[in-house]
This record gives structure tokens, C-alpha cells and sequence, in this order.
């Protein structure tokens, strides 16, 4: 997955914190659940269309990685596996079981007229999801994805941003993708990595 090659150098720094807090998140961090619930957008869904169309095409990413914000390596990524490429914003999901009824939501609309879908965790709610922003057009097409997640315990605390966009039409429609994620030691400076990354197809696609 994208975040364990971004991650590589603070891996072990890592092993002993995430080891401790691992079970606490364990229903929040494994692969999504055939079972779902329909609370908010289907964004699994989402990301495996996107996947499977960009791979299809051949898409390739224009990648930047920076650390406490110097880029560190910019390059065009010519063969990915986008299902493990996107994997991360699974993490967005908010339609499984085990967080049903934990958000609040609010609906509005932004100056282009646009259905903005925000949806922010209860202040006794056990998830690691703080909040998360679906921006939708007329169709009911993700065109704008915002999520923040933050985990944390008495040796670590971690917040992780994420941010997708797409435009309007058939697959593929995703654009560009954006993580962004700091990370505090117990005894220890923050680290803060991101990753961002814009996709270009070699062909037009046919309309699905």
C-alpha cells in the first residue's frame, strides 16, 4: 500500500507504538467488510471503480513526497497497482457497521452548486474518524473527498489528512489525491510526511 512505501524509513520507530495500538483500531484499519451500511457516499465502491478504470488505461501518477516540507523525490510513477495506490483512503469509509450512528451531518451547498456532505464524529463516539467531506454534483458523482483521522495513545498520537479529487463524467474520473500525515513519539519531535500525487491517463477513456 502507498503508506507503508511512504513510511519505510519510520517503520521501525513505528513497530513498538503501532504494535500497542493496534487492536484498539483493528475494525477501523483491515480491509473493508462485505457487510455495509449506507450512512454516507459509497466511497469503497468508489475507489475500486477508479482502480480498476485507471489500471485498465494504464494510468500513470506524477508523484511528489516531501518530509516536514521539503520534497524529498518527485518522479512519474509509470506502473502502479492502483487498487494498493488507493487503498489508504479506504480508511474514509464510514459505511461499515461497527460506525453506525457515530456522526453527525450536515448537508449544504458551495458556490458552484455543488451538495456538500460533511460528516463529523459525536463528541463520545470510538473511532478513530474525526471527520470526513463528500462534495458531490448534480449526478450524485464524488467530484471532492476531505477526511481527517487521528489515533493516538499514551506512546503515540498520529493524525492523518486526506484529499481526493475527481472530476464529472465516466471512469476514470480521479484527478489527483493528496495525503498528508504527522506523526508525534512519545520523547520525540513531530514528523509530518505528505504525498501528492496526479494522475494521467495515456488514451481517452470509453464512456462506461
Amino acid at each position: 500500500m502507498l503508506v507503508n512505501q511512504w513510511f519505510r524509513k519510520s517503520a521501525v520507530l513505528l513497530f513498538t507504538a503501532l504494535s500497542l495500538g493496534a487492536s484498539a483500531c483493528q475494525e477501523e484499519t483491515t480491509a473493508p467488510v462485505v457487510r455495509r451500511i449506507h450512512q454516507a457516499y459509497d466511497l469503497v465502491s468508489f475507489l475500486d471503480q477508479e482502480a480498476k478504470a485507471l489500471s485498465d488505461l494504464n494510468a500513470v501518477s506524477r508523484k511528489s513526497v516531501s518530509q516536514d516540507g521539503s520534497v524529498t523525490e518527485a518522479k512519474i510513477i509509470s506502473t502502479i497497482n492502483w487498487a494498493e495506490e488507493l487503498g489508504s483512503f479506504a480508511d474514509a469509509d464510514i459505511n461499515r457497521p461497527a460506525l453506525a450512528g457515530v456522526f453527525t451531518k450536515e448537508v449544504s451547498s458551495d458556490a458552484l452548486g455543488q451538495q456538500v456532505h460533511r460528516y463529523k464524529a459525536k463528541e463520545d463516539a470510538s473511532t478513530n474518524i474525526q471527520q470526513v467531506t463528500y462534495t458531490l454534483d448534480a449526478k450524485g458523482q464524488l467530484v471532492q473527498l476531505d477526511a481527517t483521522i487521528v489515533q493516538e495513545n499514551f506512546l503515540f498520537k498520529t493524525q492523518k489528512l486526506l484529499h481526493l479529487e475527481a472530476h464529472s463524467g465516466p471512469s476514470p474520473r480521479l484527478v489527483r489525491y493528496f495525503l498528508d500525515e504527522t506523526q508525534k513519539l512519545m520523547l520525540m519531535d513531530a514528523q509530518r510526511y505528505t504525498i501528492t500525487g496526479e494522475v494521467a491517463v495515456k488514451q481517452t477513456p470509453a464512456a462506461l
